[in-house]
């Protein structure tokens, strides 16, 4: 067995490949230069997996849509904002399910190069079976520039949702993200 793995290892490892043997081009994309700007107009898709904060709700489920924004970078330091649209199907109570969700955020992080540490908030407002709510949002990721226009990224958001369809319940909802970014 361990010689089977041995040589899988082997014959799934690629070729080593000289600095000067890659094509300009790929190479210029690729190169860790530590000038990577985040600056810019960008939209994409995320997708994600929902659930109620224990004690609140006990449901769950899954959600994804779309976002929009704009990036800041002032040397390492990035701000900007973005706003998403987001359909879900996550349980929240018996015959109760939240059904969409829309927010606007701030995010202000630190970048390393290609990888982008960062924290957002901002305002929300959901859709459930039960009726409508408006709200928080709070969470961080990190994104990763894999190309100069391709950005992919993982993220984790709280919701608040206050006074549910004017009945004065609260709703929470966790969430973590994968998110698929094109910038232009």
């Amino acid at each position: 067995m361990k010689r089977f793995v041995a040589a899988l290892m082997l014959l799934s490892a690629p070729p080593a490949i000289a600095a000067d043997e890659i094509p300009a081009p790929i190479a210029e994309r690729f190169a860790g230069d530590q000038n990577f700007d985040w600056s810019g107009f960008k939209a994409g898709l995320q997708v994600g997996y929902g659930w109620g904060s224990p004690g609140v709700v006990a449901g769950e489920g899954l959600i994804g849509g779309v976002h929009a924004g704009y990036d800041w970078s002032m040397g390492n330091a990035v701000a900007g904002v973005e706003a998403s649209v987001s359909a879900a199907d996550i349980e929240i109570g018996p015959n109760n399910r939240l059904n969409s969700v829309v927010d606007l955020k701030g995010r202000l992080g630190y970048s390393f190069d290609r990888v982008l540490v960062y924290g957002t908030a901002g305002a929300a407002w959901g859709n459930a079976t039960s009726g409508d709510g408006t709200g928080a949002a709070v969470g961080g990721g990190i994104d990763f520039g894999m190309l100069e226009d391709a950005i992919i990224g993982v993220k984790y958001l709280k919701y608040r949702f206050d006074n549910m369809n004017n009945s004065g319940n609260s709703l929470e909802i966790d969430l973590i993200e994968g998110k698929v970014t094109y910038r232009f």
